[in-house]
């Protein structure tokens, strides 16, 4: 890994911010938005991004960088942050969709109450809510370097555990994860919502 890529907060002038958003979520981001338009994700995705106190905020995110360039983004906060950020998460979703949102929730109320009650993380973790890379620099090391700085940012915290979720039907990831030290502790499975929810201590 070069030694020229850099740990930043997040902008929300990022022009990729929302974008890996919805590459670490994937399929979920319709559930989320209401809409299987990628158009109508994106634009939501980034309403969110450039907003403040939700879980997909520039506010809560770090981007590895070189010069001007983000190469991958990850979101973290202690679990109680997370958990208070679901409500607020909601209305900030209504109010960009608006009408559009309320039709789906009425047509789809299971399936976001399985979302919105999710336990990714206990509330002695720091969790991470999000990482994700782009494409063109997978495969040297930055999955490595987002986790590191979530890592120092939770001792920074002192917390003593580190959480995250991963799907079920990504093994890939999954194997990432246990390379670095996080063990399955559990399983999250709510509908169409299959998990394995990690911790590492730090």
């Amino acid at each position: 890994m070069s030694k020229s890529v850099r740990m930043e907060k997040a902008s929300p002038c990022s022009r990729v911010g929302a974008k890996l958003n919805i590459m670490a979520i994937e399929s979920m981001a319709q559930t989320i938005v209401g809409s299987d338009d990628p158009a109508i994700i994106e634009e939501t995705m980034k309403g969110l991004w450039e907003g403040k106190n939700n879980r997909f905020s520039h506010e809560f995110a770090y981007e590895a960088k070189v010069g001007n360039k983000t190469l991958g983004m990850i979101t973290c906060y202690p679990t109680s942050v997370m958990n208070q950020l679901v409500l607020p998460t909601a209305k900030q979703i209504l109010h960009i969709r608006r009408f559009a949102m309320v039709n789906y929730a009425v047509k789809n109320v299971r399936t976001l109450y399985a979302m919105m009650t999710m336990e990714e993380g206990k509330k002695d973790e720091f969790h991470i809510g999000a990482m994700a890379i782009l494409p063109e620099s997978r495969g040297v090391g930055i999955g490595g370097m987002l986790l590191h700085y979530a890592e120092a940012r939770a001792k920074d915290c002192s917390f003593k555990k580190l959480s995250l979720t991963v799907r079920e039907n990504n093994p890939r990831a999954k194997q990432l994860y246990e390379r670095v030290g996080y063990q399955v502790v559990g399983k999250i499975d709510q509908g169409s919502f299959k998990l394995f929810r990690m911790v590492k201590a730090v």
